[in-house]
Formats: C-alpha cells, sequence, structure tokens
C-alpha cells in the first residue's frame, strides 16, 4: 500500500511537472526575449550579408566600366556572390524562425509526452515506457538545445573574422567610389581623362578588383561556415548524442525515409 501511494505521488508530480511543461515553459521557450542573445546575433549577421550582397553587386557594376574586357570576369563573379549572399540569408532566417518554434514544440509535446509515459510507467509496462520517456526527452532537449548552440558555436568564429568582413566590404566600397566616374562617362577620350586625373590605370584598378574579388571569396567562405556547415555539424553531433543515449539513430532514419520518398 505504501508503495503504490509513493508511485501515485510520484506519477501526480510527473504529471504536475507536464501540465507546468505545456503551459508554461512552452510560452516560455517560444518566447523571442527568451532567445534575444541568439535571434540578436541572427539580425546582424543578417544585416552583414545583406551589406556584402550590395558590396558585391555595386563593385560588379564598378568593374564593368573599367576599360577593356580583363576586368569582365571578375565583374561576372562578383554579381554571381548575390546569389550566394541570398542563399545564406535564407538559411539564417530559417533559422531564426526555427529556434521558437522547436523550444515551444519541445516543451509542449516532447518533454509533456516524456513525463507522462513515465509516469503510467511506474504503474505498467515499466520497462518499455520508461525507455521510451528517456529517449523522448534526450530528443526533446535537443531540438530545443541544437539552433541555439550551434549559433554559440559559429558566432564564435564569425567574431574572430569579423574584422576580415568589415575589410571586404570597405575595399568594395573603395573600389565602387573609385569606378565610379569611369560609369557615368561613356567616350573612350573621357574616360582616358578620367583615369589620369585619379591617378589610376585600367591594369592597376584591375589589379585592385582582382583582389576585391579574393576578399569576398574568403568572406563567403567564412559566411558558410558560419551560417551553413557549422549548424550542420551541430545537428550531426545532437543526432549521435541521441543515439548513445538511446540507441535511436535519427539519421539513419531520415536517410531512409529520403530514400522511401525519393522519385522514381
Amino acid at each position: 500500500m505504501e508503495a503504490n501511494l509513493k508511485k501515485a505521488l510520484i506519477a501526480a508530480l510527473l504529471l504536475l511537472l507536464a501540465v507546468v511543461s505545456f503551459l508554461f515553459l512552452a510560452e516560455k521557450a517560444g518566447d523571442a526575449a527568451t532567445h534575444a542573445a541568439t535571434l540578436s546575433a541572427v539580425d546582424e549577421k543578417a544585416e552583414t550579408v545583406l551589406k556584402l550582397s550590395a558590396a558585391s553587386a555595386l563593385a560588379s557594376a564598378g568593374i564593368s566600366a573599367i576599360p577593356g574586357d580583363t576586368a569582365t570576369p571578375i565583374a561576372e563573379k562578383l554579381a554571381d556572390f548575390t546569389e550566394y549572399f541570398l542563399l545564406i540569408l535564407c538559411v539564417l532566417y530559417t533559422e531564426k524562425y526555427l529556434v521558437t518554434i522547436l523550444g515551444a514544440a519541445a516543451f509542449k509535446v516532447l518533454i509533456p509526452l516524456a513525463l507522462v509515459l513515465f509516469g503510467v510507467g511506474l504503474f505498467r509496462w515499466r520497462k518499455p515506457l520508461h525507455a521510451l520517456a528517456v529517449k523522448l526527452a534526450v530528443i526533446g532537449l535537443a531540438v530545443y538545445l541544437v539552433i541555439p548552440v550551434s549559433f554559440r558555436v559559429s558566432d564564435m568564429i564569425y567574431r574572430a573574422y569579423e574584422a576580415t568582413i568589415e575589410r571586404t566590404v570597405a575595399s568594395a566600397e573603395e573600389l565602387t567610389e573609385t569606378t565610379s566616374p569611369l560609369a557615368e562617362e561613356e567616350d573612350s577620350g573621357r574616360i582616358a581623362t578620367i583615369l589620369d586625373r585619379i591617378a589610376e590605370t585600367a591594369s592597376s584598378l584591375t589589379d585592385k578588383a582582382a583582389d576585391t574579388l579574393n576578399r569576398f571569396v574568403e568572406t563567403l567562405a567564412v559566411m558558410i561556415v558560419t551560417s551553413c556547415v557549422i549548424p550542420v555539424l551541430v545537428l550531426l553531433f545532437f543526432l549521435w548524442v541521441i543515439k548513445q543515449v538511446t540507441g535511436l539513430d535519427l539519421g539513419e532514419r531520415l536517410r531512409k525515409l529520403g530514400e522511401t520518398h525519393r522519385p522514381a
């Protein structure tokens, strides 16, 4: 009798925790204020991506005005960077919205269900229900933590290269200011006069354009690593933790699910 009373009290406590998680913790986890630091980092990075995209487009237009065809491939390559930056921006905004959605889902569905199953397991089907409860709890915590942790890791790398990114934008702006008079003139004689006036030759401007392109390549690599690669690696790490703790290989299941729905 005493043992059953103890189980009933524990089950009642677990049920109370499930209700608290569903009604209060889920709202807290889904509140943007809870993830203010993460969302601020996303907004800052998104602003940087927009600035880089605009700088690459303007630099491409300026380089196109350099006399001769030597700088044309550089201008075309810089124009392509806008698409890459747009892709990175989409990834950032997706992660921004997911951080609150996944947090709410973890504490509104997975964690309460795990607590309820653990409580029921005190009376019937102890081993299978408790095993399932542990799996759901681990998955719930992983779902809640995966994006904030990935942003903490990627932000450390991003801060290390922040000065490099700023130099890239400055280099593009300087090149745009230098080549802007050329874009306003179409007559070759006037272009030559402008080149003499700004103490630059077409060759030196092309070299400067190539240097700007190299800076953008480095910056793009940093943005891809911090915005795309690091989140994927953190996700794989959490999947590995889930597998080690619960024995559930979610990565393999997702891969098989993708193969099942792959069109013939």
